[in-house]
């Protein structure tokens, strides 16, 4: 109030010093109304700027809540995944992976978590002929979580982020028509014991995937109708068992893919023909 009598006294002695004074009273009221629409005007503004800051204050707010509420969240899939029974990771595995979906700022680190699960060393039972026992149903489906991200048309894609799966223990796996744009796959020093670890229709367009110094002791691994057409592909050291690797109907269009300095033992199936940007080991 004060300070809206305050800009009124001003106004009007301003305008009524600017029309020199008048005395008659119909050019009195005309000033006392400029003055007040001065006033008004003023009042709107500061109105505004306090409904700006309000605004402001309460998005800040919300922002704070969400962030808490995500951090929470993220405490607990970790303590799920973490969880000696099976079940239970599992749900944290879905669980981190609804969250990488739903923090973008997060992502990243949402998916640093789930590759870090399948760093953790594991001695997979080779008895059972489906492979089928219950930690390898839960990297199976944290897998099977990944490629549904990498695949086109995903409604929450990772493509372009970076997977680091270095040291992990694979016996089977979907990969099946996944797409590396850009980012890295690091599957160094991976060891496939067994099973069916599928790439199969798996494009590289961009990106770069990293099987050096990998163990291929009994696993098919097919990369059957993959196409490279861009980025690198490297299996620098890595060792060919036994098992089968296949790249029947592969197309190498662009990139490269270099096995010259594989150790093999296995040779890996390929269809006849040229194959450009492909390095094959020496013979």
């Amino acid at each position: 109030m004060l300070i809206g009598l305050t800009v009124f006294a001003a106004a009007a002695a301003l305008l009524w010093a600017a029309l020199g004074f008048p005395t008659a009273s119909t050019a009195r009221l005309d000033i006392i109304k400029v003055a007040l629409t001065v006033v008004a005007g003023v009042g709107g503004v500061v109105a505004l700027v306090v409904a700006y800051r309000k605004q402001r204050i309460s998005e800040s707010a919300e922002t704070r809540e969400r962030t808490k509420l995500l951090n929470e969240r993220f405490g607990a899939a970790c303590n799920q995944i973490g969880n000696e029974a099976p079940t239970v990771r599992l749900a944290g595995i879905y669980a981190m992976a609804s969250l990488a979906d739903e923090w973008p700022e997060q992502r990243q680190t949402c998916i640093n978590v789930l590759c870090a699960y399948l760093r953790v060393p594991y001695e997979p039972s080779l008895d059972s002929e489906w492979y089928h026992d219950a930690e390898s149903e839960v990297r199976l489906t944290l897998t099977s979580v990944i490629a549904q991200h990498l695949r086109d048309g995903a409604p929450v894609s990772w493509q372009g982020h970076d997977f680091d799966l270095v040291r992990a223990v694979l016996r089977s796996a979907d990969f099946a028509g996944i797409v590396i744009p850009a980012g890295t796959v690091f599957l160094s020093l991976a060891r496939f014991p067994g099973g069916w670890i599928s790439f199969d229709g798996m494009k590289v367009c961009g990106g770069e995937v990293w099987f050096g110094g990998a163990s291929f002791d009994g696993a098919r691994v097919t990369f059957d109708k993959a196409e490279f057409s861009g980025g690198r592909v490297r299996f620098e050291g890595a060792e060919f068992n036994a098992g089968e690797v296949s790249f029947r109907g592969a197309r190498f269009a662009g990139g490269e893919v270099d096995l010259s300095e594989a150790v093999v033992q296995v040779a890996p199936v390929f269809d006849e023909g040229e194959k450009p940007g492909l390095k094959l080991p020496s013979t």
